[in-house]
């Protein structure tokens, strides 16, 4: 059998059947500037090292462009979105010149102080590393249950601590003139200078803030060195390595990777503001090393308590919490109408924060040096999608983490996977236990896919330009012979399934250049409005608008943007139907229902000047 595709993506841009499919026209202009915050990276959070800064425009990306780096203490919140239409705040056209944030300083805290100082106050869950290494799986399914967070304690005893490599004096030698971007957290401003004087100055300076002081500085979004990357792999579980078999960023394309892990050093009262970790990812942070008893005060949430921290955020403190400015103080999260896990970090404890849990990490005491990474399960990249992706298109934040694409590679992942895995044991009377955690695992896969798929679904989809496969010729084609420009030669028409695996396999790297958001596959375009016409040649170049963004008004100057689509659609709809079909022989039917192929309705979509319009059927 076969499901119908309902309308929805494009089609929903018919507005409650109006004539005007869209709200009245906001412009966005070709250049447009980013508050400043939004343009500093910021330590664990968001900050992407990569050409593409979606609010900066073009959103265009070169599609051999080089790995995203993205820091890691990020944080998100998930505010109401009752109102249809809930337009992001504009980019202004000057630099948003930002309050500076709040003088903070750790000086006399203790965690047991604060515990008892403060009812909603709780000390972060711990456990030994002999129990990780004893049985890591059970560690982390349980904190995954729950949502709360924990630190796995006494990791510089274990036999992989490698001192020699995981100190000052090593760095200094192996990096000591290397240039490196410093932060003013007093100012938010990056600033440049060589790693020998950053330790230097910070070596001089008190580890507490001074009344009048103008300068301390944070190093933050740092490359991890090679060798602490084997280390790594020496000392923790598999299961809580970057890139590990739950970790479904390992699953992107090298031109569509993003690269999480990244060190962090400080000394005292520098800070990296509340936030949440991008797009519902799994936290990781170890401290590696200090001087003069340097540590981190965290402060963080459960994973449920997002919405109502959110909330707090801008009802209380007047606050967006995606934009990580704000530094909340200790009274003020003392007075929060939710539970605040607290703990100091020091040397050999590994902090594990779950997806969508608001922290804040603020250092003590003299340098210290921490790594970190992220990881993307299933659970979070579910989060992701149905309570991340609005609050960063809401508030124009960049996505970063690819999550519709990651949806999409790792269900072609899985169904390889398991259809392999079904060979291997046709003579088997049973499903395998593995083979039924991968078809549970395809199922949610298929399902979360068939969401993204109504989103991005156009009637008229044969009919759009694509930027994948727009050249590409089904019948014979003419052609001139390498060997001699005057040899003309019939070339007979590609196999078709080469194509298919053409558009299965290539990227486009693009992003909303109003909200932010990454763009998957359906797209407005405006080649006449972008920052350089003159070099707009192929679908993609121009100015880019996602259908969210369209739908609500945001449009180019001129107000001709046209309907573009990153590859044919039918595409993704044969890899979905493929997934199915191996789940189904598979033969676990695993909520008493089968999955059915999708079949794009036949509907004809018109295009006005201001509207996609329905035909009749």
């Amino acid at each position: 059998m076969q499901q119908e595709l309902p309308l929805a993506g494009y089609d929903q841009l018919r507005l409650l059947g109006t004539p005007a499919a869209r709200l009245p026209t906001q412009i966005v202009p070709p250049i447009p500037r980013a508050p400043e915050f939004l343009r500093q990276p910021s330590e664990q959070s968001s900050g992407l090292h990569s050409q593409v800064n979606a609010l900066a425009g073009p959103s265009s990306r070169p599609q051999d462009v080089p790995l995203n780096t993205v820091s890691k203490e990020s944080l998100e919140p998930t505010l109401p979105t009752s109102s249809p239409i809930l337009p992001g705040p504009t980019p202004p056209d000057e630099p948003r010149s930002n309050p500076p944030p709040p003088r903070i300083t750790c000086k006399g805290w203790s965690v047991p102080e604060l515990c008892g100082k403060y009812t909603n106050f709780r000390e972060v869950r711990r456990v030994k590393a002999s129990a990780l290494s004893e049985d890591p799986s059970q560690v982390l399914d349980d904190y995954e249950r729950k949502g709360e967070p924990l630190i796995v304690e006494g990791l510089h005893q274990h036999s992989s601590w490698r001192e020699d490599i995981l100190n000052m004096e090593w760095l200094l030698k192996n990096a000591g003139d290397k240039e490196i971007h410093v932060r003013n957290v007093h100012n938010r401003k990056d600033y440049p200078t060589t790693f020998a004087e950053f330790v230097r100055m910070s070596r001089d300076q008190d580890v507490y803030n001074s009344p009048g002081e103008t300068q301390r500085l944070y190093w933050k979004d740092a490359d991890c060195p090679t060798e602490w990357k084997e280390w790594l792999a020496e000392l923790l579980p598999a299961e809580l390595l970057p890139g590990c078999s739950s970790d479904l960023l390992r699953h992107l394309y090298p031109s569509e990777a993003v690269e999480s892990l990244m060190c962090y050093l400080g000394i005292g009262d520098t800070f990296t503001a509340a936030h949440k970790d991008l797009c519902s990812s799994s936290g990781h942070n170890l401290m590696c090393f200090s001087e003069n008893g340097g540590s981190s005060f965290w402060f963080m949430t459960e994973s449920n308590a997002a919405p109502q921290a959110a909330e707090w955020f801008q009802k209380e403190l007047g606050q967006e919490l995606d934009w990580e400015t704000h530094v909340t103080t200790v009274d003020e999260l003392g007075k929060a109408p939710f539970n605040v896990y607290i703990a100091e970090q020091k040397v050999g404890d590994l902090v594990l924060v779950p997806p969508r849990s608001v922290h804040q990490v603020v250092n003590q005491g003299g340098l210290a040096m921490k790594t970190s990474w992220s990881r993307m399960t299933l659970h979070g990249l579910r989060s992701a999608l149905h309570h991340e992706l609005p609050v960063y298109r809401r508030v124009c934040r960049p996505e970063q983490y690819r999550v519709k694409t990651i949806l999409y590679r790792t269900m072609l992942h899985h169904t390889q996977r398991l259809q392999s895995a079904v060979m291997e044991t046709s003579t088997t009377p049973s499903p395998q236990p593995t083979n039924e955690d991968r078809a549970k695992s395809l199922r949610d896969l298929i399902q979360l896919f068939d969401e993204v798929l109504r989103e991005e679904y156009a009637s008229c989809h044969k009919k759009l330009k694509r930027v994948i496969g727009s050249s590409d010729c089904s019948g014979w084609s003419v052609a001139t012979e390498a060997s001699t420009s005057r040899k003309i030669v019939l070339v007979p028409p590609r196999d078709a399934r080469d194509r298919t695996e053409k558009h299965r396999v290539s990227a486009c790297n693009f992003a909303c250049d109003f909200c932010g958001a990454d763009i998957f596959q359906s797209f407005f375009e405006c080649q006449a409005c972008s920052a350089a016409p003159e070099e707009c040649t192929r679908p993609g170049d121009g100015l880019l608008i996602c259908p969210a963004c369209y739908v609500e008004g945001r449009s180019c100057a001129c107000d001709g943007m046209e309907p573009v689509q990153c590859r044919p659609l039918q595409v993704l709809i044969d890899d979905r139907n493929r997934a199915a079909a191996v789940l189904r022989e598979v033969g676990n039917n695993l909520s008493g229902d089968s999955l059915e192929d999708l079949r794009p309705r036949c509907v004809a979509i018109a295009r006005s000047s201001s509207a996609f319009l329905t035909e009749p059927q």
